[in-house]
């Protein structure tokens, strides 16, 4: 079995909003939401700084294998907001992130996915299945088209789109993904596959997945392809080429961070 890390920051010289870990038979993906400083008012820390902490937190719980890893991400989500809840007034808003990870179990990997971050098994025939939460899609629109109704503005605003966000976060009929609420990581998808059914396991910040989930770079199967041959920089490479060939759609990132963590078999 080999692990490789793969990390590209949206611009050069910019610090990542993602956090990748490894451990013993563990991958982490942390994905730091980059939503305005009104969102997160309430807190004095960088999202890169939640990010990195929620990411060795998880990787430090999932060494147990006696913890599930729903329990394992509840005690990271838990352990950060303690961190600083004392230093900041978190009811006022503070960063969040969505999270993928993998860990080898006896024979079988696990795995994990919270928000809109991935998991893509590439089984041994060679096809590939992305796990992926996309609750967020349809939540946060229905609710912009909402609150611009009732205040009478247009919904092609990004105040309103941020605005819906943070409506529908962490609620029911809404998204879910790490913030200061521990028991969010109950509603993270999970599942577990045979390591003899699997080529390799990537997980993956939806930067690195936009290649074919947004910006027509390649598809899942190319992807697939190029993680189980190691080559996580061309899967960025080709992301950045389309970026910056064909742009993306409206109220999107021109670019984004970039993070994956995969293990082959």
């Amino acid at each position: 079995m080999r692990s490789e890390l793969f990390s590209l920051p949206a611009e050069a010289g910019r610090e990542s909003e993602d956090a990748c870990a490894v451990g013993n038979g563990i991958g982490v993906v942390v994905d730091g939401a980059g939503l305005p400083k009104a969102m997160r008012r309430g807190c004095s820390h960088s999202v890169a700084w939640y990010a990195r902490m929620l990411a060795e937190e998880l990787r430090i719980r999932l060494e147990s294998r006696v913890v599930s890893m729903t329990d394992a991400l509840a005690g990271a989500i838990g352990e950060v907001t303690a961190a600083h809840a004392s230093t900041c007034d978190l009811g006022q808003g503070s960063p969040s992130a969505t999270v993928a990870a993998w860990r080898i179990v006896g024979d079988e990997v696990e795995h994990l996915v919270l928000s809109d971050a991935s998991v893509v098994l590439i089984f041994a025939d060679g096809t590939a299945r992305e796990v992926t939460d996309d609750r967020i899609t349809a939540a946060a629109p229905t609710r912009a088209e909402s609150l611009a109704a009732a205040a009478g503005i247009p919904v092609a605003t990004a105040e309103m789109r941020f605005a819906a966000l943070d409506a529908v976060r962490n609620v029911e009929g809404g998204f879910w993904c790490a913030h200061v609420d521990p028991d969010a990581a109950r509603h993270a998808l999970t599942g577990r596959t045979p390591i003899r059914q699997l080529r390799a396991v990537v997980a993956a910040s939806d930067g690195a997945t936009r290649g074919f989930q947004l910006v027509g770079a390649h598809t899942l199967q190319d992807f697939a392809d190029l993680a189980a041959n190691e080559d996580l920089p061309r899967i960025a490479a080709e992301i950045r080429d389309a970026e910056n060939a064909h742009g993306v759609p409206p109220f999107t990132k021109p670019h984004d961070d970039i993070g994956m963590v995969a293990i082959r078999f």
